[in-house]
């Protein structure tokens, strides 16, 4: 039994080892140069807040003693149906089943381009954390597009570096997939409270170099910002061009069924490039979870045997740096709904309940976690949790 995986991230690495341990023979494909790691981490990491050695998964000893053929630097330029890839770097090779498990890519905006390349920085990858890391040493002021949780993070950790942060965010409040109008409100005061500018309702025009190896970032409803550098933070985007032209079939990402099987036989997907016939919550949880799913699947399929469906974890936001915590699951309030507070306390506090006809349906917590695991567990009965994927509710944007 040969399989490939294309793709070294949280799934791609659990389905390798579920394999190899069955004594499958693995081969792993990763386009980066550096071992496989925890993406999470990477804002910690980009900040000088994480050593190197913390970041990746495993070492290199332990994909040689699980018998898993890592191959770094090797990106894939096509496979086929009949489970035959073709890395860039030459060749081809055939396997008996194939897992794609390429994740997605940072949202890029049209101002990116070769000319700001070295001053504007995905919060994506090893390679542009390094750079961001490098940064931080000897600059000072810095522009985050996007005030998701991976831009509210990282501005956090570069305000601690005493760095002058600035957030720019199109929406007219932060995080509005998980947070109500009202929780976003706290959220915004505490980072205000933490001398973090935020620019709401407002969408960046243009980056351009400006003098003396500053950058110049022009805003719509606004002058615009002089900076050292910018870190992009605007959502992931997903490339299914090779899945396309292989015939598998694609949609905003690789649709599957409930068994991670794509629409050809013997190739499988997981992780965030995985689209299942019902919302699934995008996480690394969800990720590692469905990798080991994966391997299983892939197993029992080469050897006739009986599949496992995936049942979607119910998985929350949860974030906390210091005193900062932010909490969220389930829905936020739309018309209709009835939100109860909690508790709310002048900007530093929101604890908050979603209710349908009564119905418990989403718990958003800001600058506490109090009781959240309670009102978790309540929220997902097996009835109110098949409810609220039928409803497509927010999906965490994040960490978790």
């Amino acid at each position: 039994m040969k399989v490939g995986i294309i793709g070294a991230g949280f799934a791609g690495v659990a389905a390798a080892e579920i394999i190899a341990e069955e004594g499958g023979e693995v081969v792993m494909f990763s386009a980066e140069e550096v071992l496989p790691y925890f993406r999470p981490r990477l804002p910690e990491f980009a900040f000088g807040q994480e050593i190197p050695a913390n970041l990746f998964i495993h070492d290199r000893e332990w994909y040689a003693e699980k018998g898993i053929d890592l191959r770094l630097n090797s990106e894939i330029s096509a496979f086929t149906a009949g489970c035959e890839v073709f890395p860039k770097n030459g060749g081809r090779e055939k396997f008996d089943a194939l897992l794609i498990a390429t994740g997605g890519g940072p949202v890029l905006p049209p101002f990116f381009h070769e000319s700001t390349a070295k001053t504007m920085f995905p919060l994506w990858n090893y390679a542009d954390a390094l750079e961001i890391r490098k940064r931080v040493k000897s600059d000072k002021q810095v522009v985050i597009i996007g005030g998701g949780i991976i831009g509210i993070e990282a501005a956090l950790r570069a305000e601690n570096d005493r760095l002058d942060v600035t957030i720019i965010e199109k929406m007219p409040h932060l995080m509005a997939r998980n947070f109500s109008k009202r929780a976003s409100e706290v959220i915004a005061a505490q980072l205000r409270e933490r001398n973090i500018n935020l620019l709401l309702d407002n969408s960046v025009i243009a980056v351009k170099k400006a003098y003396n190896g500053t950058t110049m970032v022009e805003i719509e409803n606004d002058d615009g910002l002089l900076c050292n550098f910018v870190v992009i933070a605007i959502g992931a985007a997903f490339d299914t061009s090779l899945a396309a032209m292989a015939g598998v079939k694609t949609d905003h990402r690789i649709v599957v069924d409930e068994y991670l099987r794509t629409s050809l036989p013997g190739i499988f997907a997981a992780g965030d490039i995985a689209q299942f016939p019902q919302p699934a919550p995008g996480s690394a949880k969800a990720a590692l979870e469905q990798g080991k799913l994966a391997g299983h699947n892939i197993l029992a399929w080469l050897k006739g045997g009986k599949l496992r469906p995936y049942q979607a974890p119910p998985v929350p936001l949860r974030f906390k740096y210091k005193d900062f915590e932010l909490c969220s699951v389930g829905k936020i309030p739309r018309i209709g709904d009835q939100e109860v507070i909690l508790d709310f306390e002048a900007m530093k506090l929101y604890r908050g309940c979603v209710y349908e006809n009564s119905v418990l349906t989403g718990v958003q917590m800001v600058g506490t976690s109090k009781d959240f695991n309670k009102y978790q567990k309540a929220l997902f009965t097996r009835e109110t949790w098949q409810k609220l994927m039928g409803m497509g509710h927010a999906q965490p944007d994040g960490k978790t």
